[in-house]
């Protein structure tokens, strides 16, 4: 069984590929470390994506937040070597909170996942 642990990596090869104000995407590629024990991407390492984005979507509003809340659907599995693209918008944009969906697709523009975060603001971002 202690084969089967292994560490979960998902920031080591991803790559910025637009960035306006409450909108951010990022491409990245599913590695042997983002697999689960049946070889499919964790939903671990999915759920890290969307709300590392959700985190980056707030900054792009000048904002720093925390995840409060957050829901997430799983759509279909990633396989190894597939190429992800984790899509976030700001639909709320306020003083307090900020709530940002995210898509999460593949190279054959296939919904994997689909979450929403409740962002917490703790004050503006300093660059």
């Amino acid at each position: 069984m202690e084969d089967k642990l292994h560490e979960i990596r998902v920031f080591e090869n991803f790559e910025l590929v637009s960035s306006e104000e409450g909108h951010v995407v990022v491409r990245t590629e599913v590695v042997d470390k983002s697999l689960n024990y049946y070889g499919f991407a964790h939903g671990g390492y999915i759920f890290t994506l969307c709300d590392q984005i959700s985190g980056l979507v707030s900054i792009s509003t000048g904002y720093d937040a925390v995840t409060l809340q957050s829901n997430i659907n799983y759509l279909k599995s990633g396989k190894l070597g597939d190429t992800l693209f984790i899509d976030g918008k700001c639909v709320h944009n306020g003083r307090t909170t900020k709530v940002v969906d995210v898509d999460v697709t593949n190279q054959k523009r296939e919904a994997v996942a689909k979450a929403t975060f409740t962002m917490f603001v703790t004050g503006k971002h300093q660059k």
